[in-house]
């Protein structure tokens, strides 16, 4: 399964987190490999209170050194709509676990909040291939040249 999107990570994570309109708290780690392919889904907490940095570790710990590239980060709960990013402590620890990842080898792509309602993200929500990262991440649309329906006759 190639990710394509950021939607397609809250889509993969939200199974995890909403279920029968019930909000559950939990904190999801979605890991990558340097082709985009998924690597694993793990459910790092099943007591998310809204903090990441107590859990810095086992986010970390979750990622495969030899196998992920990317990855994402999912927990119950979204943030306030009216505030800048940077000044929201979620915010703040997101950033310190990206630091702390891109030192293990790791890139953080994406942050999701999710309640009943809907997600919010501090990344992309489009199409990588369509979003101005800067990042060097891998061209998902290539794959569709594989594609019977990407040819013409």
């Amino acid at each position: 399964m190639i990710i394509q999107a950021g939607f397609d990570l809250q889509i993969l994570a939200r199974p995890l987190i909403v279920q029968e309109e019930k909000l559950y708290p939990r904190l999801v780690v979605i890991g990558l490999d340097t082709e985009m392919q998924l690597d694993n889904i793990a459910i790092v907490s099943e007591r998310f209170e809204g903090g990441l940095e107590p859990f810095q570790d086992e986010i970390l710990d979750s990622l495969h050194p030899e196998r992920t590239k990317f990855f994402a980060i999912a927990h119950a709960g979204i943030w306030a709509e009216d505030y800048c990013f940077d000044h929201q402590p979620i915010h703040k620890e997101a950033t310190r676990l990206g630091k702390a990842a891109a030192a293990r080898g790791f890139h953080m792509i994406g942050h999701f909040g999710l309640d009943e309602t809907g997600y919010m993200s501090n990344g992309p929500h489009s199409y990588f291939d369509q979003y101005a990262l800067g990042d060097n991440l891998p061209d998902t649309m290539t794959h569709w040249v594989h594609s019977r329906f990407g040819k013409c006759e």
